[in-house]
């Protein structure tokens, strides 16, 4: 395997890597503000591309990326109505609880989603639609290329990614964000509204897990089940990372697309690597987790008595 061939599979990582830090930072997102596994992440990223792509068949002459806001703005409402409505009303619900409730969501979106949406896929016209051009440069002086979703993808999840960071370290609703996920009894003892933290919270995760739907599915005939593979490899990306902070699960999502597409590369595998690329890449996450029980980042917990 050259150098090359090993550079070419960095780079062809690069969407997927985009794709799966967004879900991730959703999800970790709503986990440290509420306690909560959020197994309907999928479903309202998938929701939030399908409003995407209605508004770009109904009206023809509006701009994608408008049509995009739209489909970040309907799962951003989405996700706070699932906290106000659900998660709020189950303070005193165990965790296993409340992850039985997303379950529910996800459920209900599952027979929904079809029936509010028919027989959709992406609108992909000339002049309207990105296009799948390939975007060749050299890199080190050996030719590369990347198409210019997969590039799109990347960029703009590292740009929402930076803003997301940048909010949670330099604004008053990061620091609210940063205090509830501390200990939310004492946020609130400390006069920061916890109901709006983890209700933008929810929000949040579902318009940035909609940005990851719209480049998974771009192109695609839309169903249901566009998000679930990544949604499995969010929650693993999590747990690789570690939960204990928020860059911590970013990591995870950039070793598991990395693994991923190592494992599936015939020139390293062999030409039958595509047969083995989920089992070796979950055995590899399996291996690091047994490693690292606490995430690759995570923090040990010592209770006093």
């Amino acid at each position: 395997m050259s150098i090359q061939d090993i550079l070419q599979t960095i780079i062809n990582s690069l969407p997927m890597i985009g794709r799966y830090a967004l879900v991730t930072m959703g999800i970790v997102l709503i986990f440290r503000t509420t306690a909560t596994t959020n197994f309907a992440q999928g479903l309202i990223a998938t929701f939030g591309t399908f409003v995407v792509t209605w508004a770009a068949l109904l009206f023809t002459e509006l701009n994608l990326w408008i049509c995009l806001l739209l489909g970040m703005a309907a799962a951003f409402l989405l996700g706070m109505f699932v906290d106000v409505a659900l998660i709020r009303r189950a303070k005193r619900i165990t965790p296993s609880g409340k992850q039985m409730i997303t379950m529910g969501v996800m459920m209900i979106l599952v027979n929904v989603t079809p029936m509010v949406f028919r027989d959709i896929t992406i609108w992909n016209r000339p002049g309207k639609g990105f296009t799948t051009e390939i975007f060749i440069f050299n890199l080190f002086g050996m030719p590369m290329n990347i198409t210019q979703m997969g590039l799109l993808a990347f960029v703009l999840a590292v740009i929402l990614l930076g803003l997301v960071f940048a909010a949670l370290k330099f604004t008053r609703w990061g620091l609210g964000v940063r205090a509830t996920a501390a200990n939310e009894a004492v946020a609130q003892m400390l006069g920061v509204n916890t109901k709006v933290i983890t209700a933008f919270s929810w929000a949040l995760a579902g318009a940035l897990a909609t940005v990851a739907g719209f480049f998974t599915g771009a192109g695609t005939a839309l169903n249901v089940t566009l998000m679930g593979s990544t949604q499995v490899f969010g929650f693993l990306a999590c747990v690789l990372g570690g939960f204990s902070s928020f860059p911590a699960p970013i990591l995870g999502s950039v070793i598991i697309p990395l693994v991923y597409n190592f494992a599936g590369n015939p020139n390293l595998m062999g030409p039958d690597a595509g047969m083995w690329q989920n089992m070796i890449t979950f055995i590899v996450v399996l291996l690091l987790i047994l490693a690292f029980p606490n995430g690759l980042l995570g923090k040990k917990y010592i209770k006093k008595v």
